[in-house]
């Protein structure tokens, strides 16, 4: 049976509708000027902490700090309900579930928001494990995440890293994971093969349709058979 990781945000679900919500609250809240959506669409995966420390005023560790502390808690009350999920993504997770492969989500968002993110689409349950960053501790690059679970053996090398953005393959690629890339999210397919993607898949069902052909196998396995 195969391992394989997804990333959450582009990859699973949409998340811009909930960022571009805390984050336009944020801002009026704190007086503070609001990045137009194309920037926030372009921090997806790559840091909203970055996105605010290239507002004004944001020199001063303190205050950034309290801004990404409102962020986090708007988005613990208004963002999750506003994640989108992909068309197929279930369908693609419950069918690589039953055929008794290993699946886990690995995200750079706080750990608990992309638990609660899942769960809201009844998918939790489809994950072996679901990784994440803290919101009270700096942004780890996905490099840093998928090192630190290869070096506590719970990631092997050759198995399989599906994500959106560059820095999900070079990640794949260091990692001794095969890198697959997916340009229906926030990367484009020039990022990806950059990034060092083996493949790129324009849509879920070419990701499935892919997965079908490499890892042909019966379906016995209950994709909800262990607890939450």
């Amino acid at each position: 049976m195969a391992l394989i990781c997804f990333d959450l945000d582009g990859t699973l679900v949409d998340p811009l509708p909930a960022v571009e919500h805390c984050l336009k609250l944020t801002c009026t809240e704190l007086d503070l000027p609001c990045p137009p959506t194309s920037e926030m669409a372009a921090c997806i995966g790559q840091g909203s902490g970055d996105l605010f420390a290239a507002l004004p005023g944001m020199g001063d560790p303190a205050r950034l700090s309290a801004v990404l502390e409102r962020f986090w808690s708007l988005f613990a009350e208004q963002g999750i309900v506003r994640h989108r999920i992909y068309d197929g993504v279930l369908l693609l997770l419950a069918r690589l579930k039953h055929q008794g492969h290993r699946l886990y989500a690995v995200s750079c968002k706080p750990q608990r928001f992309a638990r609660q993110v899942l769960h809201q689409f009844d998918a939790l349950l489809a994950f072996d494990d679901v990784f994440g960053s803290s919101p009270l501790t700096p942004w780890q690059a996905k490099d840093q995440v998928v090192a630190a679970l290869r070096e506590q053996g719970i990631l092997q090398p050759g198995g399989f890293l599906v994500g959106d953005r560059g820095n999900d393959m070079a990640a794949a690629r260091a990692n001794g994971l095969v890198p697959l890339g997916v340009s229906y999210g926030f990367g484009t397919v020039d990022e990806l093969r950059a990034g060092g993607a083996e493949r790129v898949f324009a849509t879920v069902a070419e990701l499935d349709d892919w997965f079908k052909e490499t890892l042909q196998g019966p379906e016995i396995h209950d994709s909800f058979a262990h607890s939450e």
